[in-house]
């Protein structure tokens, strides 16, 4: 009866959400706790009835292994995604019940403290990135230990403490393991018992298969979340899966969407330096410049306009609209479009890419969430460019410094000053028109500033949705080629508004930045460029409306437009320009020397493959991406895509090892 009762409370537990009626069966540590002391309060009663004594030590193990087994697949049936963590706890104590006695204990004792550790680890890691431990950042830290514990904010002695404690388990755990397997093999050769001798090695390959099993199911079922894009659903998800469990998956996601600049094939060199100079000066003229000009460092701004796109050069139009960002005036030196690594949203990974030089691809599915999982090892950036180039360099933020980790991003990438919506001046976390953050802006700014600057300004105000009430068409200065269909044209048309204000904004911007160079005699540079496409244009917004139809270009397409007064120095882009090559354009203006560009291998890359040499979307799921990463790139680009990565890596951009 008491074993009766006891099992009954440990099953009652389990299937408590379900008994409830919760659509969404959870399994929490409330439950695990009394399905514990369920278990606990029928094991004693086993333990101290005659039956105890009749079973053996070697029995009951059998029994507890049982048991636990099938508690994992009750959880499995019940909650296979929530309940991942006591599924392998329930699968790893079943084995570790099958193991020798001291080898048993001393395994599982292991395995909980690890992942209590990882667990710990994890929270800090959230807490300041917002994403959270993956298999990538244990791999720096056995290669580099401290600049995970750099990238943490951790004392250094905690790192000496945990490697000697690791040391010591290990070493302890391989001792005891070693008795373990000698005391089997002493008691098969007695006993020549082959039934007995193989009982135990072939429930643990059960195990073991069972295991493997569960965790393919699991990454397949986290697969169809298509919410992945977002960082946060990535620590909430291994928040509610547990971090051993996420730890797997971000090792399967790894595998399989590239990463190419962690695994570069062995005897591959980089490009030369004259074949550097050789590209860089088909691009940067060095040689016509005069003496002032070249001593003369510009102020540099770069404005990242939210979803901004030529909108006559990405789908067939007809009418009129403001086209003046697009559109080559007596201060542009380069102007075209621009090949851009996600659409309709991600605005993280174009800024990651402007201020590093690095297309985020190279890192795989890390590189979809740059601010949190790559900022933290930064080494060297456009922005320490400047700065060892005597520049000042500002960052504003167009939203709160706390969204998506931006502030501490921004710190990790170099800037000497970041100031987000709130320090702007802002009443909410975010600003309503593209003009109130460049007013703002411009009255943060020193009105004689002796040091040249650099400033890095986000403005959002085409951020979709683009949406309108009104049904009235009349106003519909521009519309889609071909339809009339409201819909589409009204979110067109909101999108052309919106570009307005964007617009008068950089007017504002430029009529500073010339009487700033009226009184100190400084020429400036200003780099525009889009992020990406809006998610209204590009599926992933709320208005259902195929797009496609009116399309000339892909949705990997915005623009770029460099201007100012600056001497001219660009003979820049014949075809479309990759993102992660705007900063080493911008350097030309810097550098007295090819060889003092920085990052020069971009414009080497782009001058052998073109737009894209990584061949690689993520799309806006991991899921697409992992079927996307499986597809060839072209032969004729390989070699000196693979001599590229080389060049990166040795840049130390990013601290890989």
């Amino acid at each position: 009866m008491i074993l009766a009762l006891g099992l009954s409370v440990s099953i009652v537990s389990l299937f408590a959400d379900s008994l409830t009626g919760n659509a969404q069966a959870e399994i929490g540590y409330k439950q695990v706790l009394v399905s514990l002391a369920g278990l606990a309060f029928a094991g004693s009663s086993v333990l101290l009835s005659p039956i105890g004594h009749r079973l053996g030590a070697r029995r009951i193990r059998w029994i507890v292994a049982a048991y636990l087994a099938a508690c994992s697949a009750v959880i499995w049936y019940v909650a296979p995604v929530a309940g991942a963590s006591w599924i392998l706890a329930g699968l790893m104590g079943a084995a570790c019940a099958l193991l020798p006695a001291r080898f048993g204990i001393l395994t599982f004792l292991s395995l909980v403290t690890l992942h209590l550790i990882l667990t710990l680890i994890n929270r800090i890691k959230v807490d300041l990135t917002g994403m959270p431990l993956t298999m990538l950042d244990l791999r720096i830290a056995v290669r580099h230990p401290a600049g995970l514990w750099d990238a943490l904010s951790l004392p250094h002695w905690t790192r000496y403490a945990a490697e000697g404690l690791l040391l010591t388990v290990l070493t302890v755990w391989i001792a005891v393991g070693w008795q373990a397997v000698a005391g089997f093999m002493r008691r098969y050769q007695r006993d020549k018992n082959l039934a007995a001798g193989l009982s135990k090695p072939m429930a643990l390959a059960l195990l073991v298969f069972v295991t493997s099993l569960y965790l393919s199911g699991l990454n397949a079922k986290i697969g169809e979340n298509h919410r992945t894009w977002h960082h946060k659903w990535v620590a909430e998800l291994a928040q509610q899966i547990g971090i051993m469990p996420f730890l797997g998956y971000s090792y399967i996601i790894e595998s399989v969407s590239g990463g190419a600049i962690y695994s570069i094939a062995e005897g591959v060199e980089p490009p030369t330096s004259f074949e550097v100079e050789q590209a860089v000066r088909r691009y940067v003229d060095f040689d016509s410049h005069t003496e002032t000009a070249a001593h003369i460092l510009p102020n540099i701004v770069v404005v990242l306009a939210e979803s901004t796109f030529d909108p006559s050069h990405v789908f067939h139009l007809q009418g009129y609209w403001n086209e003046k960002l697009f559109t080559a005036n007596v201060m542009t030196d380069a102007l075209g479009p621009l090949r851009v690594n996600t659409k309709g949203g991600g605005t993280w990974v174009a800024e990651f890419e402007t201020i590093t030089g690095l297309d985020s691809r190279f890192f795989g599915y890390s590189g979809a969430y740059t601010h949190a999982s790559l900022s933290p090892f930064v080494e060297n950036s456009f922005a320490t460019y400047l700065s060892d180039h005597g520049y000042e360099t500002w960052a504003f933020l167009s939203t709160s410094g706390a969204f998506y980790n931006a502030r501490r991003a921004y710190d990790n990438y170099g800037f000497d000053h970041v100031l987000d919506s709130n320090e702007l001046g802002s009443e909410s976390e975010w600003f309503s028109s593209d003009q109130q953050i460049v007013e703002s802006v411009i009255s943060r700014f020193e009105p004689d500033p002796t040091l040249p600057f650099f400033s890095y300004i986000l403005l959002l105000e085409n951020h979709g949705p683009h949406e309108c009430d009104d049904d009235d068409q009349s106003g519909f200065n521009a519309r889609f080629s071909g339809t009339d269909e409201f819909a589409p044209n009204c979110a067109l048309n909101d999108y052309l508004r919106r570009l307005d204000s964007t617009t008068a904004a950089v007017e504002i911007l430029i009529g500073n930045l010339t009487a700033v160079e009226e009184r100190t005699g400084r020429p400036f540079v200003l780099l525009l460029f889009g992020d990406h496409q809006p998610m209204t244009f590009t599926g992933s917004g709320d208005l259902a409306t195929d797009f496609g139809q009116y399309r000339k270009t892909d949705m990997y397409t915005t623009f770029f437009h460099i201007l100012g007064s600056a001497h001219k120095r660009l003979n820049c882009c014949s075809t479309s320009l990759p993102v992660a090559v705007l900063p080493t354009l911008l350097s030309a203006y810097v550098a007295a020397a090819p060889n003092d560009i920085y990052l020069g291998t971009n414009m080497w890359l782009y001058d052998r493959c073109g737009a894209d040499a990584v061949q690689r979307d993520f799309a806006q799921n991991m899921t697409s991406m992992q079927a996307n990463w499986s597809a060839p790139r072209d032969v004729n680009c390989e070699d000196d895509f693979q001599r590229a990565l080389v060049a990166f890596r040795n840049a130390e951009v990013i601290r890989l090892q």
